[in-house]
């Protein structure tokens, strides 16, 4: 069914509100009733032991760069840390 233009479709706006209200509502049962078309629940699991495996290496790989990320972080606050700590002795000793 196509999409009613707005030459087809009477004068008021009301009814051409609901002459696209009719059509969006068509359109839904119509995609409801073609399984092909119907957007169900997204199947996420792997589909082959290729994509399995390549997905384990894939997480093993986002749990070693956290771990790293991780590391970093440490090292990072730990440097600004002695700064900071060399700093505050610098100003407070005479």
């Amino acid at each position: 069914m196509p999409r009613p233009s707005s030459s087809e479709t009477a004068a008021t706006p009301s009814d051409a509100f609901r002459a696209e209200l009719q059509y969006l509502r068509a359109d839904r049962v119509r995609r409801e009733d073609d399984p092909a078309d119907a957007s169900g629940p997204l199947d996420l699991g792997p589909a082959s032991v290729y994509e399995a495996v390549t997905r384990q290496m894939v997480e093993s790989l986002a749990a070693d760069i956290r771990d790293i990320k991780g590391r970093l972080n440490t090292l990072f606050f730990m440097l600004i840390g002695g700064i900071m700590l060399e700093i505050a002795i610098r100003i407070i000793s005479p």
